[in-house]
């Protein structure tokens, strides 16, 4: 399943609003978004990839919407999170979840 068109342009939006001028497009298994060569948020089907940092890892799993990434169901890969489209339905909770993933990279 492709990267849903609509939030991609969503998060490109909120990051323009964030002040990041600075992020590229790439396609990568989704539709990712990096500053530099740095990966920090992946659009892939209807939900959001992100990089969080390791002090708040834990607690960003707290939400049931909110998942360890860990392709094919193995070992979840580092400290990335897989947040399902409930969490991303308003622009302000999309804001807060690329803010964390900004700071999984800062």
């Amino acid at each position: 399943m492709p990267p849903d068109p609509g939030l991609v342009a969503r998060v490109a939006d909120a990051l323009t609003t964030m002040g990041e001028h600075a992020v590229r497009q790439k396609n990568v298994s989704g539709r990712g978004f990096l500053i530099g060569r740095t990966t920090f948020a992946i659009v892939w089907n209807d939900s959001l990839i992100v990089k969080a940092a390791r002090a708040e890892y834990d607690g960003l799993l707290a939400p049931p919407d909110v998942v360890p990434f860990a392709p094919g169901g193995e070992r979840a890969m580092g400290t990335w999170l897989v947040v399902a489209a409930d969490p991303l339905a308003d622009d302000p909770e999309l804001v807060e979840w690329l803010r964390r993933a900004l700071r999984g990279i800062r």
